[in-house]
């Protein structure tokens, strides 16, 4: 779900972008903003794709490690509560 949401938040943030730039124009920019431009444009893009394609990355790794760890004590104490 949050994926979804940060999906639809970049495209909003690009289209925001897009109509900007086109309401005033490109030819009032000088050569400083160029940069700032850019950045505009292509680190939605890149956030989009990342969250698409890129499943295995070091953080969801990380949260399935913790959520298996906490299976497991979850399991141990069940275990031990049986055994009583």
């Amino acid at each position: 779900m949050l994926k979804v949401i940060a999906i639809l938040l970049n495209i909003i943030f690009l289209g925001w972008g897009l109509y900007m730039s086109i309401k005033e124009g490109f030819s009032g920019m000088e050569a400083g903003d160029v940069p700032i431009i850019l950045m505009l444009f292509l680190v939605p893009i890149i956030n989009i794709s990342a969250l698409i394609f890129n499943k295995d990355n070091w953080i969801n790794l990380y949260f399935k490690r913790k959520s298996m760890e906490e299976k497991r004590k979850i399991a141990e104490i069940e275990d031990k509560i049986k055994q009583r």
